[in-house]
Parts: C-alpha cells; structure tokens; sequence
C-alpha cells in the first residue's frame, strides 16, 4: 500500500475530470474517535458497525498535522486517486478546525495489493494538533492515536522539516511506543517496531533549493534523511535522541513535496 500513496501523489496534479473511478464509493465522513464529555476516548457505534463488516485485510491511511493546514484536503485527492467519487471530508476557510477527533469514511474503497491480493482502503482523518482550542496533552493523544491505528501514516507540514515539528513528531513516537508496550507487557517495544506504519512526511507548499553542500541536486527523500541525521556536539544529545526515535520507528520512510 506504501507504493500505492506514492503514487497517488505523483498523480494528484491531474484536472478531477482525468481522474479514473473503477472502484467508486458513495458514502459519508463518520466520527470514529471522539472525547467525551468526561474527558475519555471513544469510539462511535456507526463507526464499530463498519469496521466488523469488512471481511478482509484492511489498509488504513491517516494524515496528521497542524491545524487549518489541508489534511482533509488531501484525503479527498487521495481519494479520488484511488477511485473515490464522493464529496469528501469537509474543508473549511475559517479558523474554526472541521473536524474534531478521528473520522473515517463510511465506504472503505476496495483496492488491488502489488501481489494481487483485494483490500479495503480506510481513510482516516485527525483533528489538527496545536489547535488555539486543544491543550497539549489532547494534541498528542490524537496524534498518537492515528498513528498507532494506521499502516500508512501521512504527516502533512506546510514548508521545510524544522526543529519543532522533528521534536513534536519524536514525542508521539515514544508515547506510541510505550502504549505498544503497556498493551502487551510481555513484548519488548523493539518487538513492536516492525509493525510500524509506513511514513510520508508530506511537505506542502515547499520552497526550498534541494541541493547538497557541493550544489548537487538530491532528492526530497534524501533531504529527509539529511535533516534526520545526527547532529555533532554532546550538547545536542536530545536532539540526536529525537531523531534516532523517528528512525527507529519508522523504518519504511518517505518524503513528498508539493
């Protein structure tokens, strides 16, 4: 499935009338998780009906990110590339975020593994973490939770990789990593790692030079990889530690501009 959003991707440029539908959908943006009035977790009923229904394996893609940045947007292109024809998740131009929680499509869109194999594609859509309305604790379980729950994980960023969003994404990695851990006390959290999700850093709105010190070109995954590396100095150990937790957890690793 980590090829297959790759290549949405390089497709997303196309005019919506190019765009193929063999496996179309009707269907509707359902609450998956939601935080109750109590302060707790919980998963809607409509969203427990669909999910005992699908017979098969299940790929699921989320994208997390900051608030009013085009997560939802991107879910519906992705859609649309993988066959989708409804309205999609709802976008907005205001400054109140759309979607609060974890939502889902009500229609997984059927798909074709690179071996052949039929699977169902669930789209899962995040609440924008940082929001004026959220407090900290609260971004971070949302973000852990859709990434603990997906197989592919999108992080959607407007501009280049800095420190800030490398120290916001190594923090979920440990708390997902010690959720793993706790669920399972008898599995090391090593152990889990190889059920890790795939990784895109989607970097939107991207205006950097991608270039090497020398002036050669690379590539934006080979820029990822430059700002993941370890930084030189004892005074720069939990910035190291930061980017060793993303590596670790994220074997399977790519980035995108737009």
């Amino acid at each position: 499935m980590f090829s297959s959003v790759k290549a949405w991707f390089a497709g997303s440029e196309q005019e919506e009338g190019d765009v193929e539908a063999p496996f179309a959908e009707e269907g509707t943006s359902i609450p998956f998780i939601q935080c109750n009035a109590d302060g707790k977790f919980e998963i809607g009923q409509e969203a427990q009906n669909l999910l005992r229904s699908i017979d098969g394996p299940l790929g699921v893609v989320a994208v997390c990110g900051r608030a009013r940045q085009g997560k939802s947007y991107i879910l519906n292109r992705l859609s649309k590339e993988a066959g989708g024809t409804h309205g999609g998740f709802k976008v907005g131009s205001t400054h109140e975020p759309c979607t609060k929680g974890l939502w889902i499509w009500s229609k997984p869109l059927l798909q074709i593994a690179a071996d052949g194999t039929p699977y169902h594609l669930l789209l899962l859509d995040t609440e924008g973490v940082d929001a004026y309305d959220q407090t900290a604790q609260y971004s971070t379980q949302i973000f852990a939770l859709a990434m603990l729950l997906s197989s592919t994980f999108i992080y959607n960023q407007m501009g280049g990789v800095d420190e800030a969003a490398i120290e916001r994404l190594a923090l979920v990695t440990e708390i997902s990593r010690t959720i793993r851990s706790k669920s399972s006390p008898g599995k090391s959290s090593d152990a889990w790692d190889e059920f890790s999700p795939n990784f895109i850093w989607l970097l939107r709105d991207f205006f950097l030079d991608l270039s090497d010190k020398t002036g050669q070109s690379i590539t934006p995954e080979e820029y990822l990889e430059e700002t993941l590396k370890e930084i030189p100095g004892n005074y720069n150990s939990d910035k190291n530690q930061s980017r060793a937790s993303i590596k670790t957890l994220f074997p399977k690793r790519q980035c995108i501009t737009l």
